[in-house]
């Protein structure tokens, strides 16, 4: 028998297959964006080269091409980004993902 904890975490990778498969990436390139490295499959996919979205994710700092994808001007993208922290910033470009 299972103990919660193991359920739990047999959940979390459900889920994160779950998305990873709804975003088309690989459940390891996913995983490895929840600590803030992109590997080409997001980058190609976000169609912005992987050192754009890193740097966004560790600093907040836009590059027109990622503003342009979230629809809004380079300040406007950093200012979302101040204000949404680094973690916050990885949820964005995991919304990206999964709005393909």
């Amino acid at each position: 028998m299972m103990k919660r904890e193991e359920k739990g975490k047999m959940g979390a990778v459900m889920i994160h297959a779950d998305v990873a498969e709804s975003a088309g990436v690989v459940l390891g390139d996913l995983g490895s964006l929840l600590n803030g490295r992109v590997y080409a499959s997001i980058a190609d996919k976000l169609g912005i080269p992987m050192g754009y979205i890193e740097s966004y994710i560790n600093s907040g700092s836009a590059a027109a091409v990622l503003a342009e994808r979230l629809g809004v001007n380079m300040l406007a993208a950093e200012d979302l980004g101040a204000r949404l922290g680094r973690e916050g910033r990885i949820g964005l470009i995991f919304g990206l993902l999964l709005a393909g």
